[in-house]
């Protein structure tokens, strides 16, 4: 499913043939004059006057004088495109998974918001935010920081359109979802408050969905923490949310006895650990034959070699 809409038919500017001179008062990246601007920042030397001119293609980078613009060709071309041709560019980089390509055009970002509704804006937040939580995974530790704190920027922007379109249950999930990004950037007392904004917007507004992700976060925070007791009572809780989410989906009572499976195993409670497994391993094999394959079922097999290994471990030998 396409996230960002269909952009105009591309329009195919006619070229002449041969080299063309960077004239004074042309942008380098196209054949016409470029427009006079009143007061802006040179986007090469940074200097700030009136009277600059404007790349007439892109039409947002500006320059001092036709120096600048020359000297900064080489980095400007790189992203120097009308804005129809960089709606088409990000929605293919989009469709294809392209992270790369996706963050390519995200200095332009800005331009493909402003003339949209609340609505669209929010999934073109929302592509973005995708590519770098691939951009995240796909990149080593020095990188993917950088990557997780773009994340948290755009996510922090989603909410509040969200909560103007009353999509209660998208705001909710997005909020869980910047919880798991700062924990990833050990910011873990912001990652607790929005677990707990989200569990206010479930209760609110009856979303056991919510109530079930948020105390997940929230549960896992307070074993970090040392809480031991306090997480696993939330991790049931989480639990108890997810059987009765209203999506009738079993995603979220997999998503809650995976996080209270892992806790369990952990404290060795062996006789609490058992039930949940057989449980989770029956959720995921119906999962698999509803919607064909899916990963629940590796994890079934994990979490039974996980507790024969505990079991061995407690078991005293004779």
């Amino acid at each position: 499913m396409r996230i960002l809409p269909v952009a105009q038919k591309r329009l195919k500017a006619s070229r002449g043939k041969g080299r063309r001179s960077w004239w004074k008062g042309f942008c380098p990246c196209c054949t016409a004059p470029a427009m006079a601007d009143s007061a802006e920042r040179c986007a090469h030397c940074g200097k700030q006057g009136a009277g600059f001119k404007r790349c007439s293609r892109c039409k947002q980078a500006c320059y001092c004088g036709a120096a600048c613009q020359n000297a900064d060709w080489k980095r400007h071309k790189k992203t120097c495109a009308p804005l129809q041709d960089v709606w088409e560019n990000v929605q293919t980089a989009h469709v294809a998974g392209d992270w790369r390509g996706m963050l390519k055009w995200e200095g332009r970002m800005e331009e493909l918001m402003a003339p949209q509704s609340d609505d669209v804006c929010s999934l073109i937040l929302l592509a973005f935010s995708g590519a770098h939580q691939m951009g995240f995974l796909a990149t080593p530790a020095t990188e993917s920081t950088d990557h997780a704190r773009s994340c948290v920027g755009l996510e922090e922007r989603r909410i509040p359109l969200l909560g103007k379109q009353q999509r209660f249950r998208d705001q909710g999930e997005v909020m869980c979802n910047l919880s798991d990004i700062l924990r990833a950037l050990e910011r873990n007392s912001e990652a607790a408050t929005w677990c707990q904004r989200a569990r206010d917007v479930g209760a609110a507004h009856g979303f056991f969905s919510l109530e079930s992700l948020a105390c997940i976060g929230l549960g896992k925070a307070a074993v970090e923490e040392g809480r031991d007791e306090e997480g696993v009572a939330l991790l049931r809780n989480a639990l108890v949310a997810a059987e009765l989410n209203e999506l009738d989906n079993p995603h979220y009572e997999l998503s809650a006895l995976e996080a209270l499976v892992d806790v369990l195993l952990q404290t060795h409670a062996i006789d609490e650990v058992e039930p949940l497994v057989l449980r989770f391993s029956v959720a995921a094999k119906a999962k698999s034959e509803k919607e064909g394959f899916c990963f629940a079922e590796f994890d079934s097999l994990l979490y039974s070699a996980r507790l024969h290994q505990v079991l061995c471990l407690c078991t005293p030998r004779l």
